[in-house]
């Protein structure tokens, strides 16, 4: 809490603020909510020399006052577009700043191929920058390349959209950790309208049970989560962190079910502590060759167990 001082107004010399320290006012909260008239008459100090310092410190530490329709433009303005209509509207928007978002799935059932529709899409529009994450060494810049010509983007188009997703590759928990801190760094220095829009770590499992024994996996889970709220929330972005799902065998008392739907329950991986971490959990699901159903698995915010479904195809990903 900030003290009294001649910094402050050089209306508060050492004698007035001896006068303060007396009747116990020695922050400037305090002399703020004390009553000007009383403030006038043990300082020494005329009225209107009290309302100036007030109004000086009111503006120097105060918040800056916003009614409510800026603030709803505000938040109007920091929803991010995937661009998939289906998943935009399931999404109620797109994607919200402050958020992270899971996407779940078995091995081959598209979330790859999610991320790069999304991160293309996002990186189409000139003041957005995406960060892609990549641990599993599979990101395919040709891919991206071929989602942008199948769209008939010029060349000028597609080499600047390529320019702004930026790609690193990480192969351990540890390098995860130093990216994410170096991220802060250039974050911070981001200036203008352009800027990190979204961050995509493609994928987590692989890099936790590979390189972390089983009592320190809580631990880095732990620190992860800390790492990528304090950044969604302070850069004002949005974070998609993509898992995979264990499928495990119901037995009954009659024995293993037989229905194909009910044979089996399905979890998200990385354990008990890593459930409630995704602000917003998103199952993707096979369900043609393909075509692929999105479920809302669950969210803070959002409704549980809607759906929309997307197809995979040579320009990335369609909605019906």
């Amino acid at each position: 809490m900030t003290k009294l001082s001649a910094a402050i107004n050089s209306k508060l010399s050492s004698s007035v603020i001896e006068q303060l320290e007396r009747q116990h006012i020695c922050t400037i909260i305090q002399f703020v909510d004390e009553d000007p008239e009383r403030l006038a008459h043990f300082t020494g100090l005329s009225f209107k020399d009290i309302i100036e310092i007030k109004q000086n410190i009111l503006k120097r530490f105060g918040g800056m006052i916003r009614n409510a329709l800026d603030l709803f433009e505000m938040e109007q303005n920091d929803i991010i577009p995937t661009n998939l209509s289906s998943l935009d509207n399931l999404l109620k928007g797109g994607l919200y700043y402050g958020q992270i978002y899971e996407i779940c799935g078995v091995s081959s059932s598209g979330k790859t191929q999610l991320c790069f529709a999304i991160a293309t899409n996002i990186a189409l529009k000139t003041n957005n920058i995406v960060r892609y994450i990549d641990t599993k060494r599979d990101f395919c810049g040709s891919r991206i390349e071929q989602i942008l010509l199948k769209q008939d983007f010029s060349k000028q188009v597609i080499d600047e959209t390529m320019e702004r997703i930026k790609v690193c590759c990480v192969y351990s928990i540890h390098q995860l950790f130093k990216v994410l801190c170096l991220l802060t760094v250039s974050l911070k220095e981001e200036g203008g309208e352009c800027r990190t829009r979204i961050i995509i770590i493609d994928s987590l499992p692989g890099i936790i049970f590979k390189f972390c024994k089983d009592k320190k996996i809580t631990v880095a889970l732990n620190q992860l989560a800390n790492m990528c709220h304090y950044i969604a929330k302070e850069f004002r972005l949005s974070i998609i962190i993509v898992n995979l799902i264990t499928q495990w065998d119901v037995v009954s008392e009659e024995g293993p079910s037989t229905s194909s739907n009910e044979n089996y329950s399905v979890t998200p991986t990385l354990g008990k502590y890593w459930l409630h971490i995704p602000n917003t959990r998103l199952l993707l699901e096979k369900i043609e060759l393909r075509k692929r159903k999105i479920s809302i698995w669950n969210s803070c915010q959002l409704e549980a167990n809607l759906t929309c479904t997307l197809t995979i195809n040579d320009s990335g990903i369609s909605c019906p």
